[in-house]
This record gives structure tokens, sequence and C-alpha cells, in this order.
């Protein structure tokens, strides 16, 4: 059995931190009947959260189809701003039913659909398409999708400031595909350096006391 040090609750299972306050779980050779957490209900609305997205959708198709209209030559097909807002919303509505911890999934998935691209590029004759669409698409999708769930579900600053953060410097590995010229079409890389620039440092001058506080107390410094 382990207890909560400040819930003074009792917690079944393999759990290593209390699922209320997050803290470390301590060992007790004491065998009390386990405390019964109440089914927590949702602080948002799945409505909501779809009509955001959906709102967020529509304005990103528009402004692809302005930029074409004004510029006059394509930049990149409407199939990959399809892909990419497809996986921004499959990052957030599995995340919000698998909702332990949104942001770090949110994560995951991306470095794991990106390893998938890769592979799959390698495997069908490498055209490069992966580190030129794929990549710099779903680390701009990731971090919209993190501004979504943040400003939807209302997690607190400590919930997702670091993952956040891990996220935006991940949307500056395209840059490196530029350097090395890996890329064929610069234009995506450069719009997730760009927006994960914004983000990483939007972020750090408003919670960068939030960020000191995470990192001492999951470093142990």
């Amino acid at each position: 059995m382990k207890q909560c040090p400040k819930c003074h609750v009792d917690v079944l299972d393999n759990w290593s931190v209390c699922p209320l306050c997050q803290s470390p779980l301590e060992e007790t050779s004491i065998e009390t009947k386990p405390t019964s957490f109440p089914e927590i209900n949702l602080r948002f609305s799945r409505r909501k959260v779809k009509q955001s997205l959906t709102l967020l959708s529509l304005l990103i198709i528009v402004l692809f189809f302005i930029s074409q209209s004004i510029w006059r030559f394509q930049f990149f097909g409407l199939e990959f701003v399809l892909f990419g807002l497809m996986t921004t919303w499959i990052m957030v509505l599995v995340l919000i039913r698998k909702r332990r911890n949104i942001v770090k999934g949110i994560v995951y998935v991306l470095i794991i659909f990106s390893l998938m691209s890769v592979y799959f590029d390698y495997i069908f004759g490498w055209l490069g398409w992966s580190l030129t669409f794929v990549i710099p698409i779903l680390c701009i999708a990731a971090l919209l999708a993190m501004f979504v769930v943040i400003q939807v579900v209302k997690l607190a600053a400590g919930d997702y400031i670091l993952y956040l953060q891990l996220a935006a410097l991940m949307g500056f590995v395209p840059f490196l595909f530029i350097f090395m010229e890996w890329v064929v079409i610069d234009l995506p890389s450069w719009i997730s350096v760009i927006f994960s620039f914004i983000m990483f440092w939007s972020v750090l001058l408003r919670h960068g006391k939030a960020i000191r506080n995470e990192l001492s107390k999951r470093m142990h410094v």
C-alpha cells in the first residue's frame, strides 16, 4: 500500500505519484482500507473542443487559399495542409480520451509520427518528403493541438509548460534540415521554426518562474 504525505490518502495499483496532487507516494506498512476516489467530472466540454478545432481548421484553410491567390504560385499542396489538420484533430481527440497527461501524450505522438514518416519514406524509396513536409507539419500540428487543449481544458501551467517547451524545441529541428540541405522546399521548415520560436519565448516570458519551479522539482535542484 502507498500513501500520499500531502493528501493523506491510500493509493492502490502501481502509482508512483499521487493522482490528486502529483506528490511522490510513500510506502506504508499499515494495511488500511484504501480511499475510493470519486469519478471526477471533466473540466471542459468536448463540444467546445470540437468547435474550437473546427474554427481553427477553417481559418487555416482560408488562409492557405488567400496566400495562394496573393503570391500566385504554389508553395505546397492543399493535401499537406489537410494532413496537418488531420494530425491536429487526432492528437486532440485521442488525448482527451486519454487525458491523464494530455500534453505529455502529444509529445509522444509527435515523436512516434515523425519516426514513422522517416521509416516509410525510407522503405518506399527515399524522396525526402518526410523531412520536407511531414515532420515540420507534425511540429506545427503538435503546438496547435497543445494550444487548443491548454485554452479549452484550462490546464494549470505546471501541467504543461515543460512539455510545451519540449515540443517547441523539437520544432527547431527542421532548421537542421535546411542547414544540411535535406529539404526540397524550405517554407514548411521555416514556418515550423518561426512558430516554435514564438511559442517558446512567449511561454518562457509568461511562465519563466513556473518553468524554474518545475525543473527544480523534477531534477531535485
